[in-house]
C-alpha cells in the first residue's frame, strides 16, 4: 500500500465520554515505562468535544486515539510518518492497534476495564489528494485489503464497506463473521510489541 498515513481504529462499547479520563494516567504511564516500541511524547484529552478525538497519546511517527468520532467510540491507531515499507503497513497498522487494544483490556488500574470487538474495525487513509473517498479509488484498494484481512480473519467470512461522504477521507468498514479473539488477531500479525521496559 502507498499510502504512508494509515489509521485503524477498533471499536468499542464500554468506551465513551463518561470516562475518558480515566485513560490519561495509562497514556502518561506508556510514555513513562516506554510501554511501546516507539517514541510517544504527550497525551492530550478532548474528551470535551463532542464526537471528537478523545484522548490523544501523541507519538513521533504516530498516534494513539482514545476515539469518539462519529458517535461510535474505539481505539484508533493513526500513522503519521516513518511508515514501514508498502507491503507492511496494513500489517502493522492493525498489529499496533490490536496491541495497544489488548494492552487496554489487561489493565488493573482500569475500572471497568475496556472491551474492544474484534469483528470490526474501520481502514482510513486521511490523505486526500492521494486517494478520494469515492468507488474508483476504493476498487483500487480492494484487492489488497481483502488479500490482508482475508489471512488476518483466516476462516471467516469479510465484508467492505465504503463508508462516509467524498468530502471525508477514504474510510472502510470491515466486518468479520466468526472472528477470534483479540490476541488470536495479534498473534496473527506478529504477536504483542513491547517497548524497552
Amino acid at each position: 500500500m502507498d499510502a504512508p498515513k494509515l489509521q485503524v481504529k477498533l471499536f468499542s462499547d464500554n468506551v465513551d465520554s463518561s470516562n475518558l479520563e480515566k485513560f490519561i494516567p495509562v497514556f502518561h504511564r506508556w510514555i513513562r515505562d516506554h510501554v511501546l516500541d516507539e517514541l510517544m511524547i504527550d497525551v492530550a484529552d478532548y474528551s470535551h468535544v463532542h464526537h471528537g478525538p478523545g484522548v490523544v497519546l501523541v507519538g513521533h511517527a504516530s498516534d494513539y486515539y482514545l476515539d469518539l468520532s462519529d458517535g461510535q467510540p474505539g481505539l484508533l491507531y493513526s500513522r503519521k510518518r516513518q511508515a514501514p515499507e508498502p507491503g507492511e503497513r496494513l500489517r502493522d497498522a492493525f498489529r499496533r492497534a490490536l496491541n495497544a487494544c489488548r494492552l487496554l483490556e489487561g489493565d488493573p488500574t482500569l475500572n471497568p476495564r475496556p472491551k474492544f470487538r474484534p469483528n470490526e474495525a474501520l481502514i482510513k487513509l486521511p490523505d486526500r489528494l492521494d486517494f478520494s473517498n469515492d468507488d474508483p479509488s476504493f476498487d483500487a484498494l480492494k484487492r489488497e485489503f481483502e488479500t490482508f484481512l482475508g489471512q488476518l480473519y483466516a476462516g471467516g467470512k469479510v465484508k467492505l464497506t465504503r463508508v462516509g461522504s467524498n468530502k471525508s477521507p477514504l474510510s472502510v468498514r470491515v466486518v468479520a463473521e466468526g472472528a477470534p479473539d483479540l490476541t488470536s488477531l495479534l498473534n496473527r500479525v506478529g504477536g504483542p510489541i513491547n517497548g524497552s521496559s
